[in-house]
């Protein structure tokens, strides 16, 4: 079930809203830009473990003047609802939900643009429902992750510290995990306020809930993983793919980068200097990489 509100005018109302029922009861949130009456190809985004649609709302804007594009935010993340049991968080739930999205929304065959985690879940397509994906856009995600890197994330998102204020957040976010980045004070300040909320108490909390960080952390430290992955990555062997890779990335090492051009040698690739995990899409190495495939689905 499927229902449609009209978007929060704060964003200028150039999307509408939609409250996705999942099999369970479960609503995810999602924005949709653009028209359905256009023929081109729509554009899926499927944002990072813990971030929300918000961290697409500039590219959506404009490439929602073309085509249709969808957000959700997934289970437990930005307006979709926590997981009572925190079960829901599994990798196999995110997949699960993920059909029921494109079953709901009616996407038939897209473009999946993922960072990080929503990568994951865009390669997880090539092999669960191939016909629907028409294209994919890796941001900095593949196969393979630094299990070190993975650990690093899996503590921090378990154990989120309030912000006073947005400056607060944004340098908190900056000290985090942007040591050495090519951004400025205002792009973390972005990237905060995209990724925060203010609560009852007056502070700014994580828009996420914190027990996504239990399956991340089982992940991370796992001596042998659940899916080969590797398996599904080459299940893309003719699906036009397009990675973006930070430069300073500690989770999607330069060697998985490697293999992944060795076992796909048609993958086009662009490292995104000075930027790390993962690249915030603004970018002009990112936007003009994504404009220019996104060329080929008129």
């Amino acid at each position: 079930m499927i229902t449609r509100q009209p978007a929060a005018a704060a964003e200028n109302e150039d999307f509408a809203e939609h409250r996705v029922a999942m099999q369970d009861g479960s609503l995810i949130y999602v924005r949709e830009y653009g028209s359905v009456q256009t023929s081109a190809m729509p554009l899926l985004c499927l944002p990072g473990y813990t971030r929300n649609c918000r961290d697409f709302h500039a590219l959506a804007g404009r490439h929602g003047k073309f085509r249709r594009v969808l957000c959700p935010d997934m289970r437990g993340r930005g307006k979709s609802a926590p997981d009572p049991t925190a079960k829901g968080y599994a990798v196999e739930i995110a997949m699960a939900d993920l059909l029921a999205l494109l079953s709901a929304l009616r996407l038939d065959r897209c473009v999946v643009l993922g960072t990080s985690f929503g990568g994951v879940l865009g390669m997880a397509l090539a092999v669960l429902r191939p016909r629907a994906l028409a294209g994919l856009i890796l941001n900095d995600a593949g196969p393979e992750f630094d299990s070190g890197g993975l650990k690093f994330i899996a503590d921090y998102v378990g154990a989120p510290q309030p912000q006073a204020d947005w400056r607060a957040a944004a340098a908190h976010g900056r000290d985090l995990i942007g040591k050495g980045w090519d951004k400025n004070d205002a792009d973390w300040l972005r990237i905060a306020e995209q990724g925060y909320s203010r609560r009852a108490d007056g502070l700014l909390h994580v828009d996420y809930d914190p027990a996504i960080a239990k399956p991340l952390s089982a992940f991370a430290t796992a001596k042998r993983q659940a899916h080969d992955m590797w398996a599904i990555f080459r299940a893309l062997a003719d699906t036009p793919t397009l990675l973006l890779h930070g430069a300073l990335s500690h989770v999607l090492k330069q060697t998985a980068v490697s293999a992944m051009l060795a076992a796909k040698p048609d993958l086009a690739y662009v490292k995104v200097p000075g930027v790390g995990h993962a690249p915030f899409l603004d970018e002009v190495e990112s936007r003009e990489a994504i404009d220019g495939f996104l060329a080929r689905f008129p």
